[in-house]
């Protein structure tokens, strides 16, 4: 029994090998699985952040969410400007959960030569999904980075943990110089 799924495995790996690209990344996604519906949809309960970011600056942005089935899978944050496009990051916890309560770490920069004159007007949203492909509603923040003096002094109200990392996500906005000109998206 061991050599034919040896066998069955080596011919698989070389179907990835020989696919490329987006065949292998779908082949590796697990299957949708769990109860679907209204009743099953996870719940973005709270987001929170400082909404003027100096040019450069780490940036903490609070959620909180749970879901009914106890399976919140993934999480997506989306980062737009006008005329700019979006970004979206998708992060994934580290285990399935029925609750998520922390913070994602965002380096906030722009992108452009007038760095130190521009200010850029951007949005925020965040969804999460939970394991069976059920996704919340989206919580929107509008915020601005630009050179801004002082410091992120920013606290999180008492309902937010502090302390607990969910990830990583990134963006690049685009100074309005640069905005014009930009063809990437």
């Amino acid at each position: 029994m061991r050599k034919r799924n040896a066998g069955l495995y080596a011919l698989f790996a070389g179907l990835i090998f020989c696919a490329g690209g987006a065949a292998d990344a779908a082949l590796f996604l697990p299957p949708k699985e769990g109860p679907t519906g209204e009743k099953h949809r996870p719940v973005i309960e709270a987001i929170a952040a400082q909404n003027e970011i100096r040019d450069g600056a780490v940036w903490k942005i609070y959620v909180r969410a749970s879901d009914p089935d106890g399976d919140l899978d993934k999480i997506y944050v989306t980062f737009s400007q006008s005329g700019g496009g979006e970004i979206t990051n998708s992060l994934l916890p580290q285990k399935k959960t029925a609750n998520l309560n922390g913070y994602i770490l965002v380096w906030a920069r722009l992108e452009g030569t007038n760095r130190q004159t521009s200010t850029v007007d951007a949005e925020l949203e965040i969804r999460v999904e939970d394991r069976a492909g059920n996704m919340s509603d989206s919580k929107n923040l509008e915020f601005v980075v630009g050179d801004f003096k002082k410091e992120d002094r920013f606290r999180p109200p008492a309902a937010f943990n502090a302390k607990n990392k969910l990830g990583q996500a990134e963006f690049g906005l685009l100074t309005e110089d640069e905005n014009v000109e930009d063809s990437r998206f």
